[in-house]
């Protein structure tokens, strides 16, 4: 029984290792993308100059629309950025391994119930809690890549717009 507790001991350790790394991937993109939405504000002026010019034109058209494309890619990778971060286990009352779970319980209560548990108890939540925190690791792994995904055609309009508006 040791060894197979050690071994999903383990596994909860690798889910808990994907969540946090997860977490590290999408924090670059969100830094990423405010730092080049800021920079892109600083030096909208040639961009206004395109777009506030002839009414119709093509030039002022194309950048509309390149401006919109970025925009809206700008905002969903951050927005899928930020889920990464949001919270997705709450608490259920039942498990003696979930923190929130434990914290929910006074010192007294924990302790005799975690007293009380078998072998099998454990090992029962201890599976529980490594189907959960995997799940908890897949999808936020799934948003980090979507911020990936859309924050890379962002980055390419944002030196296309910048070029535009005169740098």
């Amino acid at each position: 029984m040791d060894e197979r507790l050690r071994s999903h001991y383990e596994s909860l350790s690798r889910a808990i290792g994907f969540t946090r790394a997860a977490d590290t991937k999408v924090g670059p993109v969100l830094a990423l993308q405010v730092a080049l939405a800021g920079t892109l504000a600083a030096r909208m002026e040639g961009i206004w100059k395109i777009l506030s010019g002839a009414s119709g034109s093509g030039s002022a058209i194309a950048v509309g629309i390149l401006l919109a494309i970025y925009a809206a890619l700008l905002l969903a990778s951050m927005v899928f950025a930020v889920i990464v971060y949001v919270p997705r286990n709450p608490r259920s009352g039942k498990s003696l391994i979930y923190f929130e779970d434990i914290a929910a319980l006074s010192a007294a209560e924990f302790s005799e119930q975690s007293m009380g548990m078998d072998a099998e108890e454990i090992e029962r939540q201890l599976l529980q809690q490594v189907h959960v925190v995997s799940e908890v690791a897949s999808t936020k792994m799934k948003w980090a890549r979507w911020a990936y995904i859309v924050g890379g055609p962002s980055v390419v309009l944002w030196v296309v717009l910048l070029a535009w508006g005169g740098l």
